[in-house]
């Protein structure tokens, strides 16, 4: 049975969705995304019980518009709910968002049907100090959200880079970097010069992704954010995974081999493959893959290779809607194609970091997100990825 954390996250995945891609809590409610009937219509107590979860998470913008619009489906027959709690949950989170004066009016009305309902009157007098309050001295200003560029609009696919942009990038066979891909090219597309992004086609077969989820299905877990020394959970990162030993496992072996191919990077340095799973409105902020340690520490000690140099993403299922993988100092965005794989790299050739590659997992809107993540240091790679000649590259 789900415990109520697990109802709070649901309500805050709702949400999130909604936020990301501007969605009418009144179409939602009936059953209809973007003009699709997806859905039945919800009920006035299950718009109540996620407006009160999204309260619990203090959600408070979301759980007002949930709770209105509970309040305007409640009828006499409303099973489940009565008005008044609908009401009192309502003026709750308007208050908490400094509308108090809404917040009052719905308490009197609550008073008028219920007297001595002990909630509206507790209520009605801290709620007339804060209208006094807010007339002489105003409300502070609201926290600001996370400023990520162009992360909302890469995510929903509205951002598109500018023609000069795009006429520099290419697609072709990969051949010349090892004697293998002589024989068996890749399929690369380029999606940035600089810092390097390219997106490898076909690059797994469906049946080495049905052994790879078989394997990972069990080792699951809630991901954790942090470095070796501080990892935690956390709502900025919110997926399953599970990390798969190439020693143990023929596939993952092969794949370890594929990724050196596609990058010429060796494997000696590099982290074992990481699957996670994204379900509906899954999602991880935009973040780097790269350490900062602290003066005179090292990065990812508990690997003792140095910091991570490059990235490889390989997608082990499509995403109906949403779950891509966006780069907002770039304008950069790409949708998940079973069995095609991202690789970047997250330093410069000097080792110092790139900011700029800054990215993150946009929510899943409809269906499931299967990944495989595989993160490669620094050691080892002198003779792989040299310094140039200009120090500052």
């Amino acid at each position: 049975m789900p415990t109520v954390d697990d109802l709070v996250g649901i309500a805050e995945g709702l949400a999130r969705l909604q936020d990301m891609y501007q969605l009418d809590t009144k179409a939602m409610a009936s059953g209809k995304l973007f003009d699709r009937k997806v859905g039945r219509q919800l009920k006035t107590a299950e718009c109540y019980e996620i407006g009160n979860k999204l309260t619990s998470a203090t959600n408070y913008r979301y759980a007002v518009s949930w709770l209105r619009e509970s309040l305007r489906l409640w009828t006499t027959e409303s099973p489940g709910v009565s008005k008044v709690e609908v009401m009192n949950a309502l003026a709750y989170a308007l208050s908490n968002q400094g509308e108090y004066e809404e917040a009052l009016e719905l308490t009197n009305k609550v008073l008028k049907l219920q007297p001595d309902n002990q909630r509206a009157l507790n209520s009605k007098e801290p709620l007339e100090k804060w209208i006094e309050y807010k007339k002489e001295h105003g409300l502070p200003p609201p926290v600001p959200d996370a400023n990520y560029k162009n992360y909302p609009s890469l995510c929903r696919g509205d951002y598109q880079r500018s023609t000069k942009e795009v006429a520099k990038l290419r697609c072709r066979y990969e051949h010349n970097r090892t004697p293998f891909l002589r024989i068996a090219p890749l399929k690369l597309e380029e999606l940035n010069h600089d810092p390097f992004i390219v997106v490898y086609h076909e690059v797994l077969y469906a049946k080495e992704i049905a052994t790879l989820l078989d394997i990972a299905k069990p080792l699951l877990h809630r991901s954790m954010v942090g470095d070796d020394l501080q990892n935690k959970v956390s709502k900025t990162r919110t997926s399953n995974n599970g990390c798969l030993n190439a020693v143990i496992h023929p596939v993952v072996r092969t794949i370890s081999r594929r990724t050196e191919d596609m990058t010429d990077l060796a494997m000696s340095a590099a982290e074992q493959l990481q699957v996670g799973n994204y379900g509906v409105g899954g999602h991880y902020l935009p973040h780097h893959d790269y350490a900062v340690p602290e003066e005179g520490k090292e990065a990812y000690p508990a690997v003792g290779k140095g910091n991570r140099i490059a990235t490889v993403m390989y997608y082990l299922s499509d995403v109906a809607i949403g779950g891509a993988t966006v780069f907002p100092e770039l304008g950069v965005g790409v949708f998940p194609r079973k069995g095609s794989a991202i690789f970047w790299y997250n330093l410069h050739a000097n080792g110092s970091i790139d900011a700029r590659t800054l990215h993150g997992a946009c929510p899943v809107f409809v269906g499931s997100k299967w990944v495989a993540n595989k993160w490669i240091h620094e050691y080892g790679q002198e003779f792989r990825r040299p310094c140039q000649i200009d120090q500052k590259v």
